[in-house]
């Protein structure tokens, strides 16, 4: 749980050092919401000295919009559909378009990874 608090505060102390609406700001604000609600639904995987925090529906669907001022999205296509991925630092957006029967779909995941370093992986 320690580990939590540490990477809130960080994130909280990062979203809030620029106070006014820009695209960078929305953005980071997507960043919290998404891990927000990774902690609320346990949505929070460690792997190794990492930290995931996954996202879906709304608050991934904002974060991904929001990520497209600035990254384009690369279209995949494997077995489990065709999406558009964001990828950002070690993170990435995902908008499933088709689901793995080629059937149009439109979902959102988000997935945020947070390397947390060996010093608070104990």
């Amino acid at each position: 749980m320690t580990r939590l608090a540490t990477v809130i505060c960080f994130v909280l102390t990062a979203a809030s050092a620029r106070a006014q609406i820009s695209p960078q700001s929305m953005t980071l604000a997507g960043v919290r919401d998404c891990i927000t609600e990774a902690i609320g639904t346990g949505s929070v995987e460690p792997d190794g000295t990492a930290l995931i925090f996954s996202c879906s529906a709304a608050k991934a669907k904002a974060l991904y919009g929001f990520l497209g001022r600035t990254v384009r999205a690369q279209v995949v296509q494997d077995r489990n559909g065709k999406f558009e991925n964001r990828p950002f630092g070690n993170s990435a957006c995902y908008h499933r378009i088709a689901d793995e029967n080629g059937k149009a779909a439109d979902d959102f995941r988000c997935d945020l990874i947070i390397v947390i370093g060996d010093a608070l992986n104990q």
